[in-house]
Protein backbone atom coordinates (compact mmCIF):
# COMPACT_ATOMS: atom_id res chain seq x y z
CA UNK A 1 0.00 0.00 0.00
CA UNK A 2 1.42 3.37 -1.05
CA UNK A 3 1.49 6.03 1.65
CA UNK A 4 0.19 9.54 1.03
CA UNK A 5 3.04 12.04 1.41
CA UNK A 6 1.80 15.10 3.27
CA UNK A 7 4.12 18.10 3.16
CA UNK A 8 3.88 20.50 6.11
CA UNK A 9 5.84 23.61 7.12
CA UNK A 10 6.04 25.70 10.28
CA UNK A 11 6.86 29.39 9.91
CA UNK A 12 8.27 30.47 13.25
CA UNK A 13 9.26 27.11 14.70
CA UNK A 14 9.78 28.29 18.26
CA UNK A 15 8.43 26.54 21.32
CA UNK A 16 4.80 25.87 20.32
CA UNK A 17 5.66 25.43 16.62
CA UNK A 18 8.38 22.91 17.45
CA UNK A 19 6.04 21.08 19.82
CA UNK A 20 3.25 20.65 17.26
CA UNK A 21 5.63 20.15 14.34
CA UNK A 22 7.69 17.63 16.25
CA UNK A 23 4.69 15.52 17.19
CA UNK A 24 3.40 15.67 13.61
CA UNK A 25 6.80 14.68 12.20
CA UNK A 26 6.85 11.72 14.57
CA UNK A 27 3.61 10.18 13.26
CA UNK A 28 3.93 6.48 12.53
CA UNK A 29 1.24 5.41 10.10
CA UNK A 30 0.65 2.96 7.29
CA UNK A 31 -1.55 5.60 5.70
CA UNK A 32 0.56 8.78 5.81
CA UNK A 33 4.15 9.86 5.48
CA UNK A 34 4.87 13.33 6.84
CA UNK A 35 7.49 15.57 5.25
CA UNK A 36 8.17 18.22 7.90
CA UNK A 37 9.91 21.56 7.31
CA UNK A 38 10.82 24.05 10.03
CA UNK A 39 11.67 27.72 9.51
CA UNK A 40 13.12 29.36 12.59
CA UNK A 41 16.04 30.88 14.43
CA UNK A 42 19.54 29.83 13.43
CA UNK A 43 20.71 28.18 16.69
CA UNK A 44 17.54 26.10 17.07
CA UNK A 45 17.42 25.06 13.40
CA UNK A 46 21.13 24.15 13.31
CA UNK A 47 20.73 21.99 16.40
CA UNK A 48 17.74 20.19 14.85
CA UNK A 49 19.57 19.60 11.55
CA UNK A 50 22.66 18.26 13.32
CA UNK A 51 21.15 16.22 16.15
CA UNK A 52 17.38 16.03 15.60
CA UNK A 53 14.65 17.58 17.73
CA UNK A 54 14.26 16.35 21.30
CA UNK A 55 10.75 16.61 22.76
CA UNK A 56 10.64 16.31 26.53
CA UNK A 57 7.29 15.01 27.81
CA UNK A 58 7.27 14.30 31.52
CA UNK A 59 10.25 12.03 32.18
CA UNK A 60 10.31 10.84 28.55
CA UNK A 61 12.55 12.23 25.82
CA UNK A 62 11.50 11.69 22.20
CA UNK A 63 14.17 12.11 19.51
CA UNK A 64 12.82 13.13 16.10
CA UNK A 65 15.29 13.04 13.22
CA UNK A 66 12.94 13.49 10.25
CA UNK A 67 12.68 17.32 10.28
CA UNK A 68 14.20 19.55 7.59
CA UNK A 69 15.23 22.86 9.12
CA UNK A 70 15.75 26.14 7.28
CA UNK A 71 16.67 29.69 8.27
CA UNK A 72 16.32 31.04 4.74
CA UNK A 73 13.19 30.66 2.60
CA UNK A 74 15.31 30.85 -0.58
CA UNK A 75 17.30 27.82 0.53
CA UNK A 76 14.07 25.81 0.77
CA UNK A 77 12.71 27.07 -2.55
CA UNK A 78 15.98 26.30 -4.35
CA UNK A 79 15.92 22.72 -3.05
CA UNK A 80 12.18 22.25 -3.60
CA UNK A 81 11.26 24.26 -6.71
CA UNK A 82 8.18 22.18 -7.57
CA UNK A 83 7.13 21.19 -4.07
CA UNK A 84 3.61 22.01 -2.85
CA UNK A 85 2.75 22.11 0.85
CA UNK A 86 -0.56 20.87 2.23
CA UNK A 87 -0.46 22.88 5.45
CA UNK A 88 1.68 25.85 6.45
CA UNK A 89 1.40 26.57 10.17
CA UNK A 90 1.98 30.17 11.24
CA UNK A 91 3.41 29.99 14.76
CA UNK A 92 5.33 33.25 14.99
CA UNK A 93 4.47 35.77 17.68
CA UNK A 94 1.25 37.55 16.69
CA UNK A 95 3.02 40.89 16.20
CA UNK A 96 5.25 39.33 13.51
CA UNK A 97 2.41 38.28 11.18
CA UNK A 98 2.97 40.99 8.55
CA UNK A 99 6.73 40.59 8.45
CA UNK A 100 6.53 36.79 8.30
CA UNK A 101 3.98 36.65 5.49
CA UNK A 102 5.94 39.14 3.41
CA UNK A 103 9.19 37.22 3.96
CA UNK A 104 7.58 33.85 3.20
CA UNK A 105 5.35 34.89 0.31
CA UNK A 106 7.17 32.42 -1.95
CA UNK A 107 6.17 29.61 0.40
CA UNK A 108 2.59 30.87 0.74
CA UNK A 109 2.14 30.60 -3.04
CA UNK A 110 2.99 26.89 -2.83
CA UNK A 111 0.49 25.84 -0.13
CA UNK A 112 -3.08 24.66 0.11
CA UNK A 113 -3.84 26.01 3.62
CA UNK A 114 -2.36 28.35 6.18
CA UNK A 115 -3.08 27.36 9.79
CA UNK A 116 -2.85 30.27 12.24
CA UNK A 117 -1.72 28.82 15.58
CA UNK A 118 -1.10 31.87 17.75
CA UNK A 119 -2.30 33.74 20.81
CA UNK A 120 -4.70 36.63 20.40
CA UNK A 121 -7.83 37.71 18.59
CA UNK A 122 -8.09 39.38 15.20
CA UNK A 123 -5.01 37.61 13.78
CA UNK A 124 -6.97 36.30 10.81
CA UNK A 125 -7.92 39.86 9.85
CA UNK A 126 -4.24 40.54 9.20
CA UNK A 127 -3.55 37.24 7.44
CA UNK A 128 -6.44 37.77 5.00
CA UNK A 129 -4.47 40.62 3.38
CA UNK A 130 -1.86 38.06 2.26
CA UNK A 131 -3.83 34.81 1.91
CA UNK A 132 -7.28 34.24 0.36
CA UNK A 133 -9.89 34.00 3.11
CA UNK A 134 -11.04 30.61 1.83
CA UNK A 135 -7.54 29.19 2.46
CA UNK A 136 -7.25 30.12 6.15
CA UNK A 137 -7.66 27.76 9.11
CA UNK A 138 -7.55 29.14 12.66
CA UNK A 139 -6.25 27.02 15.54
CA UNK A 140 -6.07 27.66 19.27
CA UNK A 141 -4.45 25.59 21.99
CA UNK A 142 -3.89 25.59 25.72
CA UNK A 143 -0.92 23.24 25.42
CA UNK A 144 2.26 24.76 26.77
CA UNK A 145 5.85 24.49 25.52
CA UNK A 146 9.27 25.84 26.39
CA UNK A 147 12.57 25.72 24.49
CA UNK A 148 15.01 24.28 27.03
CA UNK A 149 17.97 24.86 24.74
CA UNK A 150 18.41 24.91 20.95
CA UNK A 151 17.01 21.65 19.60
CA UNK A 152 15.22 20.67 22.82
CA UNK A 153 11.59 21.52 23.65
CA UNK A 154 9.67 20.69 26.82
CA UNK A 155 5.92 19.99 26.71
CA UNK A 156 5.01 21.99 29.82
CA UNK A 157 1.26 21.49 29.94
CA UNK A 158 -1.42 19.38 28.31
CA UNK A 159 -4.54 21.13 27.10
CA UNK A 160 -7.16 21.45 24.41
CA UNK A 161 -6.63 22.21 20.72
CA UNK A 162 -9.44 23.44 18.46
CA UNK A 163 -9.53 24.31 14.78
CA UNK A 164 -12.02 25.78 12.35
CA UNK A 165 -12.61 28.14 9.44
CA UNK A 166 -12.61 31.82 10.50
CA UNK A 167 -14.15 32.80 7.14
CA UNK A 168 -16.28 29.76 6.38
CA UNK A 169 -18.87 31.87 4.51
CA UNK A 170 -16.14 32.85 2.02
CA UNK A 171 -15.51 29.27 0.90
CA UNK A 172 -17.17 28.80 -2.51
CA UNK A 173 -19.93 26.19 -2.54
CA UNK A 174 -18.06 24.02 -5.03
CA UNK A 175 -14.99 23.98 -2.74
CA UNK A 176 -16.75 23.27 0.56
CA UNK A 177 -16.60 19.49 0.40
CA UNK A 178 -12.86 19.51 -0.25
CA UNK A 179 -12.26 22.19 2.38
CA UNK A 180 -14.14 20.21 5.03
CA UNK A 181 -12.14 17.10 4.09
CA UNK A 182 -8.85 18.99 4.47
CA UNK A 183 -9.92 20.45 7.82
CA UNK A 184 -10.74 16.93 8.93
CA UNK A 185 -7.33 15.75 7.71
CA UNK A 186 -5.59 18.49 9.71
CA UNK A 187 -7.47 17.51 12.88
CA UNK A 188 -6.87 13.81 12.24
CA UNK A 189 -3.13 14.30 11.82
CA UNK A 190 -2.78 16.33 15.01
CA UNK A 191 -4.87 13.85 16.98
CA UNK A 192 -2.89 10.95 15.52
CA UNK A 193 0.27 12.80 16.59
CA UNK A 194 -0.96 12.85 20.20
CA UNK A 195 -2.49 16.34 20.25
CA UNK A 196 -6.20 15.72 20.65
CA UNK A 197 -7.87 18.20 18.30
CA UNK A 198 -11.51 19.22 18.02
CA UNK A 199 -13.13 20.80 14.96
CA UNK A 200 -15.46 23.63 16.00
CA UNK A 201 -18.08 25.43 13.96
CA UNK A 202 -17.33 28.85 15.48
CA UNK A 203 -13.58 29.17 15.90
CA UNK A 204 -13.82 32.96 16.39
CA UNK A 205 -16.06 32.51 19.42
CA UNK A 206 -13.58 29.97 20.76
CA UNK A 207 -10.72 32.44 20.27
CA UNK A 208 -12.61 34.98 22.37
CA UNK A 209 -13.29 32.41 25.07
CA UNK A 210 -9.57 31.73 25.32
CA UNK A 211 -8.72 35.43 25.31
CA UNK A 212 -10.82 36.05 28.42
CA UNK A 213 -8.41 33.78 30.31
CA UNK A 214 -5.38 35.52 28.78
CA UNK A 215 -6.82 38.91 29.72
CA UNK A 216 -7.20 37.76 33.31
CA UNK A 217 -3.76 36.21 33.67
CA UNK A 218 -1.08 37.33 31.21
CA UNK A 219 -0.67 41.06 31.73
CA UNK A 220 -1.44 40.88 35.45
CA UNK A 221 1.27 38.26 35.85
CA UNK A 222 3.70 40.30 33.75
CA UNK A 223 3.12 43.44 35.82
CA UNK A 224 3.27 41.78 39.23
CA UNK A 225 5.81 39.01 38.41
CA UNK A 226 3.45 36.58 40.15
CA UNK A 227 2.85 32.97 39.14
CA UNK A 228 -0.64 32.17 37.87
CA UNK A 229 -1.88 30.77 41.17
CA UNK A 230 -0.48 33.66 43.17
CA UNK A 231 -2.54 36.16 41.17
CA UNK A 232 -5.80 34.98 42.70
CA UNK A 233 -4.56 34.92 46.31
CA UNK A 234 -5.20 38.65 46.57
CA UNK A 235 -8.82 39.82 46.74
CA UNK A 236 -7.92 43.20 45.23
CA UNK A 237 -6.15 41.57 42.28
CA UNK A 238 -9.07 39.20 41.80
CA UNK A 239 -11.40 42.21 41.60
CA UNK A 240 -9.18 43.88 38.99
CA UNK A 241 -9.06 40.67 36.95
CA UNK A 242 -12.84 40.41 37.18
CA UNK A 243 -13.25 44.01 35.95
CA UNK A 244 -10.87 43.46 33.01
CA UNK A 245 -12.76 40.36 31.88
CA UNK A 246 -16.13 42.13 32.28
CA UNK A 247 -14.89 44.90 29.98
CA UNK A 248 -13.82 42.32 27.38
CA UNK A 249 -17.20 40.56 27.64
CA UNK A 250 -18.93 43.87 26.98
CA UNK A 251 -16.88 44.43 23.81
CA UNK A 252 -17.52 40.85 22.66
CA UNK A 253 -21.28 41.37 23.00
CA UNK A 254 -21.06 44.66 21.07
CA UNK A 255 -19.34 42.75 18.25
CA UNK A 256 -22.03 40.02 18.34
CA UNK A 257 -19.52 37.31 19.21
CA UNK A 258 -21.34 34.06 19.86
CA UNK A 259 -20.47 33.06 23.45
CA UNK A 260 -21.68 30.22 25.62
CA UNK A 261 -23.26 30.80 29.03
CA UNK A 262 -20.06 29.98 30.91
CA UNK A 263 -18.93 32.19 33.77
CA UNK A 264 -15.66 33.29 32.18
CA UNK A 265 -14.36 34.85 35.37
CA UNK A 266 -14.69 31.49 37.14
CA UNK A 267 -13.09 29.80 34.12
CA UNK A 268 -10.11 32.17 34.37
CA UNK A 269 -9.72 31.58 38.11
CA UNK A 270 -9.92 27.80 37.55
CA UNK A 271 -7.16 27.98 34.93
CA UNK A 272 -5.02 30.04 37.32
CA UNK A 273 -5.49 27.39 40.03
CA UNK A 274 -4.80 24.50 37.66
CA UNK A 275 -1.60 26.17 36.37
CA UNK A 276 -0.66 27.69 39.72
CA UNK A 277 3.12 27.25 39.29
CA UNK A 278 3.27 28.65 35.74
CA UNK A 279 4.99 31.85 34.72
CA UNK A 280 2.72 32.91 31.87
CA UNK A 281 4.16 33.60 28.41
CA UNK A 282 3.86 37.40 28.69
CA UNK A 283 5.74 37.38 31.99
CA UNK A 284 8.41 35.21 30.36
CA UNK A 285 8.69 37.73 27.52
CA UNK A 286 9.11 40.62 29.97
CA UNK A 287 11.73 38.71 31.99
CA UNK A 288 13.66 38.05 28.76
CA UNK A 289 13.37 41.69 27.69
CA UNK A 290 11.27 40.75 24.67
CA UNK A 291 8.26 42.36 23.06
CA UNK A 292 4.89 40.99 24.25
CA UNK A 293 1.62 40.16 22.47
CA UNK A 294 -0.32 42.74 24.51
CA UNK A 295 -1.72 44.36 21.32
CA UNK A 296 -3.52 41.11 20.47
CA UNK A 297 -4.89 40.52 23.98
CA UNK A 298 -5.85 43.46 26.25
CA UNK A 299 -4.83 45.93 23.56
CA UNK A 300 -7.25 44.36 21.09
CA UNK A 301 -10.11 45.04 23.52
CA UNK A 302 -9.06 48.71 23.54
CA UNK A 303 -8.85 48.79 19.72
CA UNK A 304 -12.28 47.17 19.36
CA UNK A 305 -13.97 49.51 21.84
CA UNK A 306 -16.07 52.35 20.49
CA UNK A 307 -14.61 54.59 23.19
CA UNK A 308 -11.51 53.79 25.28
CA UNK A 309 -13.36 55.07 28.35
CA UNK A 310 -15.49 51.91 28.05
CA UNK A 311 -12.45 49.80 28.92
CA UNK A 312 -10.35 51.72 31.48
CA UNK A 313 -8.76 48.63 33.06
CA UNK A 314 -7.65 47.11 29.75
CA UNK A 315 -6.47 50.51 28.51
CA UNK A 316 -4.39 51.09 31.64
CA UNK A 317 -2.92 47.59 31.58
CA UNK A 318 -2.04 47.87 27.88
CA UNK A 319 -0.21 51.16 28.35
CA UNK A 320 1.62 49.87 31.44
CA UNK A 321 2.82 46.77 29.59
CA UNK A 322 3.99 48.91 26.69
CA UNK A 323 5.89 51.11 29.15
CA UNK A 324 7.41 48.02 30.72
CA UNK A 325 8.41 46.73 27.28
CA UNK A 326 10.18 50.00 26.57
CA UNK A 327 12.06 49.90 29.87
CA UNK A 328 13.12 46.27 29.37
CA UNK A 329 13.97 46.59 25.68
Amino acid sequence: MNKSIIKIAFIGAGSIGSLFGGYLANISSEKYEIEMNFFGRKAHIMAINENGLILEKGSEEILIESINGYTDIHDYLNHNPESRLKFVFLTTKAYDIDEALVEYKGLIKKMDWIVILQNGIGNEDIVKHYVPKNKIIRAITSNGALIRQPGKVKHTGLGFTRIGFPFKDDIPEEEKEGAIADLGLCAELMSRAGIKTEIVNDIIGNCWEKIFVNIGINAFGALTRLKNGELINSEKLRNLIRDAIEEALKIARQRNINLSKKNYIDVCFDVARNTKDNLNSMLQDIIKGKKTEIDFINGRIVTYSEDEDQVPINRTITYLIKGLENSEL
